[in-house]
C-alpha cells in the first residue's frame, strides 16, 4: 500500500463561468481566433484555474504539496499522461463546475528509483451534466532527467506535418494561458541548475495541443497521450499523423527523437 493512500480520494470542487478571454488567450498562443461557440478539444486546460496564493507556491512554482496533492518529498514533477472523453461541447460564458479527485497513488521503482505516480480525475459540467472528463497522470521523481537518444526505429510515414519554433516568448505565454507556474518552463537557473535540464522545457500540454491543432479538424469523443521525452526552448517541434479506422494516430517529433505519442478518437 502507497504511504500516500490516505489522499486517495481526496477532492475539491470549483464553480464559475467558463469565460471567452481564457479562451482567446490560448488562442493567441496557438496563433488562431478564438472560438466563437465551443471550447475545443483539450482547451479546458486553459479554463477555471483557481488562484493560488504566492505564499501556498512550493520552491518548483507549483501549488506547495500537501494542500490538494500529497506531500511527496521526490522534487522533480512531470505531467506524464492524460486521457480525455468529450461527452459534449463547453461553451463560454456559462456556469461551469470543475471536480477534481485524487484517483489513485502508486509508488514503483524503475530503472532510475522510485517513482509515485499521481492519478487526479477533473470533470467539467455545464447544466449538470459532464461535458468533459480527464484524467491526468502526474510522475515524481529524484532522479536526474535522462539524456534524450534519437529512435532506433522512426515512426511510420506521416499524413501530416506541422512545424513550431519554440522560444522563451510562447512558452511564457502558454504558462499564462493555462495558469501553469511551474519554474521550469521560465526560470533558466531553475530548470539547469535545479532539475538537471539542458534548457527551458516545453510543456507536454503545450505539444499536445500541437498534435490537435497540426490534425484535420473533426468532433472528437475521446483524446489521449504519452509524454516520452522532454523537449527545450529553441527547439522547433513537428506535429505528425496520420488517420485510423477510429481517428487519428499522433505524434511529435524533435532532433530526431519522438516526445509524444497520442491518439484520437472520433
Amino acid at each position: 500500500m502507497s504511504a500516500y493512500a490516505d489522499w486517495i480520494g481526496r477532492q475539491r470542487r470549483r464553480t464559475t463561468v467558463l469565460e471567452a478571454s481564457d479562451l482567446a488567450r490560448l488562442a493567441a498562443v496557438l496563433d488562431r481566433p478564438a472560438p466563437p461557440a465551443e471550447v475545443p478539444p483539450a482547451w479546458h486546460w486553459a479554463c477555471l484555474a483557481e488562484p493560488v496564493r504566492r505564499s501556498d507556491l512550493g520552491p518548483d512554482g507549483h501549488p506547495r504539496r500537501g494542500l490538494f496533492l500529497p506531500p511527496i518529498e521526490a522534487p522533480r514533477r512531470m505531467f506524464a499522461a492524460a486521457d480525455m472523453t468529450f461527452a459534449g461541447a463547453l461553451l463560454p460564458g456559462q456556469e461551469t463546475e470543475l471536480v477534481e479527485t485524487i484517483a489513485n497513488v502508486e509508488e514503483k521503482t524503475g530503472v532510475s528509483g522510485a517513482l509515485t505516480f499521481v492519478t487526479v480525475e477533473r470533470i467539467f459540467s455545464q447544466g449538470g451534466e459532464t461535458r468533459v472528463s480527464e484524467r491526468q497522470t502526474i510522475v515524481y521523481t529524484a532522479a536526474p532527467p535522462a539524456p534524450r537518444t534519437p529512435e532506433a526505429d522512426p515512426p511510420q510515414a506521416a499524413a501530416w506535418r506541422r512545424e513550431t519554433a519554440t522560444d522563451p516568448a510562447l512558452l511564457f505565454a502558454f504558462s499564462a494561458a493555462t495558469t501553469n507556474s511551474h519554474r521550469i518552463h521560465y526560470d533558466q537557473d531553475y530548470a539547469t541548475g535545479v532539475e538537471g535540464y539542458p534548457g527551458l522545457v516545453v510543456h507536454g500540454p503545450l505539444i499536445a495541443l500541437l498534435l490537435l491543432e497540426a490534425m484535420p479538424a473533426r468532433p472528437l469523443k475521446r483524446f489521449s497521450f504519452r509524454a516520452l521525452k522532454p523537449a527545450f526552448c529553441g527547439e522547433t517541434i513537428a506535429a505528425l499523423g496520420g488517420p485510423t479506422d477510429a481517428g487519428a494516430e499522433l505524434w511529435a517529433e524533435s532532433g530526431g527523437a519522438v516526445l509524444m505519442r497520442a491518439r484520437a478518437e472520433a
